[in-house]
């Protein structure tokens, strides 16, 4: 029995690898703010807050928890391009779908892209991972902190040639739990009476702190099965093939 569940958390790890492989080494970071803090100090840098939440409506038994969201910078090519910001106990709250994730992300002014979310199943037998899609560009500014609104991703049954929801291996438990055979519905709204209250009642000192909305634009399905397609590389020119018309990002 030990055996096997070293194979099974070896297969888990090798997946786990395909999916940073796609979206790039990272740098990792815990979330910015802790309940303990009595007072934000960005010190030039910005803070951008979003919740995400998460459910799996094609295998319902296999719920997967958010582990980490993806930032990167356009145009990334190295480890220091990419942020990945692990999610924590004090910003995971309960939800009508079971929990909703209080991300807190404290970055360098400049232009950043939320690829997505991280995210794994967990269980004796089954070991699982997939990844969450956003897609959304957005601005960092100094001394600011930036409302993104909220992430809802649905996993279902994956239809003809759509991204997957996560990699094929560990054959069995990828199957099993659905995200091989999966694909995700992702929606992006503004819920900043729900979230800011969220935020406000967790963390102190964000109370008394000026919080802009700047809610990211609906989740782009094309962008997403772009990206997916060329194995996690997005430029100017596909970004500008995806959006059609108007000035590259």
């Amino acid at each position: 029995m030990g055996l096997i569940i070293s194979v099974r958390r070896a297969m888990f790890l090798l997946g786990m690898m395909a999916l940073l492989l796609l979206s790039g080494c990272a740098t990792v970071h815990e979330m910015g703010l802790k309940k303990g803090d009595s007072q934000l100090e960005l010190k030039g840098k910005g803070m951008v807050l979003m919740s995400m939440e998460i459910s799996n409506q094609y295998k319902p038994d296999y719920q997967p928890q958010i582990i980490a969201a993806q930032i990167e910078k356009p145009g990334a090519k190295s480890k220091e391009d990419r942020d990945n910001f692990q999610t924590d106990l004090e910003g995971t709250v309960s939800s009508a779908s079971g929990t909703r994730y209080l991300l807190r992300m404290e970055l360098q002014p400049g232009h950043y892209i939320i690829r997505g979310a991280l995210c794994s199943y967990h269980s004796f037998f089954v070991m699982a991972s997939c990844q969450m899609p956003v897609h959304g560009d957005f601005i960092v500014e100094a001394d600011k902190v930036t409302y993104l609104g909220r992430a809802v991703g649905v996993l279902r049954e994956r239809q003809g040639e759509e991204f997957r929801a996560g990699p094929i291996v560990p054959l069995v438990d990828q199957a099993v739990a659905g995200f091989s055979g999966g694909t995700f519905d992702v929606t992006i709204s503004d819920q900043q009476q729900e979230d800011l209250s969220s935020y406000k009642q967790q963390f102190p000192a964000l109370r008394n702190q000026h919080i802009a909305i700047e809610v990211l634009s609906p989740f782009d399905r094309e962008r997403a099965q772009l990206w997916w397609d060329s194995n996690g590389s997005e430029d100017k020119k596909t970004i500008q093939m995806v959006k059609g018309k108007g000035e590259v990002l």
